[in-house]
């Protein structure tokens, strides 16, 4: 499954983290480059 995600902070990390771990393959999007570069 192809999902978009928006905001990677202190929730969204651990969230799209876990997904990808599922197997899933994710689009990400967030306004801080620091957040990205996780």
């Amino acid at each position: 499954m192809e999902i978009g995600f928006i905001g990677l902070g202190k929730m969204g990390f651990p969230m799209a983290r876990r997904l990808i771990e599922a197997g899933h393959k994710l689009t990400v999007f967030d306004t801080s480059k620091d957040a990205l570069g996780r």
